[in-house]
């Protein structure tokens, strides 16, 4: 088996186009109630007068995680990013993670290019 037989063999058994699209479609909705949720410092804190609304969302990839030292059972994550309206440059990253039998575990948020502290 080669790495486009593990593609589309992973594509048919979780039905990749629908976990996809389900998992930007969850992430537009987390964004779309963001002040009641941990986005709500995030969306405060934008420049510009921007929104995390106003920002892009747009499919990466998928990472597959086998043999992790850390882990008993393979698992993998969908990633997504917020891109910047005008330069459509990635500025957050969105993570979910799966369990090999397709069940969600968990979810990653963060700035791509952490702010540093101003003294």
């Amino acid at each position: 088996m080669d790495l486009n037989d593990l593609q589309k063999y992973f594509n048919e058994a979780y039905h990749f186009e629908k976990l996809k699209e389900n998992s930007i479609i969850f992430f537009k909705e987390m964004i779309d109630n963001c002040q009641n949720n941990y986005l709500k410092e995030e969306d405060d804190h934008l420049p510009d007068g921007l929104k995390l609304k106003d920002l892009i969302v747009e499919y990466k990839c998928i990472e597959l995680i086998i043999n992790d030292r850390n882990r008993l059972y393979p698992f993998f994550r969908v990633c997504l990013e917020l891109l910047h309206p005008k330069t459509e440059i990635a500025e957050y990253y969105y993570d979910i993670e799966y369990t090999i039998e397709g069940e969600l575990s968990d979810e990653y948020f963060g700035n791509k290019f952490p702010r540093i502290a101003k003294s």
